[in-house]
């Protein structure tokens, strides 16, 4: 069907980091592997690759107030720095971004609704650090002019 007076939704081009960092959540949000109390397939864990050398970084153990923190070595520390480099964002933003998604999701795994809360929570604010409109809001799609849609989407 085509609307000749519409205006087209444009797919914007998403920074580097935003783009890996939505590719690796879908995926993980998908395979059924998002799990808030697992380090390697929680947010920053699928994130930062499912690799679980980020949580050694004290700053992690700090936020989430586990009690049981051991000083990890030099090496590890090291490795953790790699894995968040990696992943393009700073150890803070990390930090909100598990903040958020363990909130969001209330420390557990729970089903599909509770990790796409927690999936939402995040991806707006990782569009929130890049300046990018948050690409979960489709409520564009929906305005309506003169009983008509507003907007069609331009692929």
């Amino acid at each position: 069907m085509k609307y000749p007076a519409l205006k087209p939704i444009e797919i914007m081009k998403l920074p580097i980091r935003l783009e890996n960092a939505i590719t690796k959540l879908y995926t993980a949000y998908h395979s059924g592997e998002l799990d808030a109390m697992n380090c390697e397939h929680c947010a920053v864990g699928s994130i930062c690759n499912n690799d679980s050398a980020w949580d050694n970084l004290p700053i992690f153990q700090s936020t989430l107030k586990w009690g049981n923190y051991i000083q990890p070595c030099d090496y590890e520390l090291e490795l953790a720095e790699i894995v968040i480099k990696e992943s393009g964002y700073s150890k803070e933003e990390l930090q909100k971004v598990e903040i958020i998604f363990l909130t969001a999701t209330d420390f557990k795994k729970g089903d599909k609704e509770t990790q796409f809360k927690g999936l939402c929570a995040v991806v707006e604010y990782l569009c929130e650090l890049d300046n990018v409109p948050n690409v979960m809001d489709y409520t564009k799609l929906f305005e309506t002019e003169n009983n008509q849609p507003k907007y069609v989407i331009s692929l």
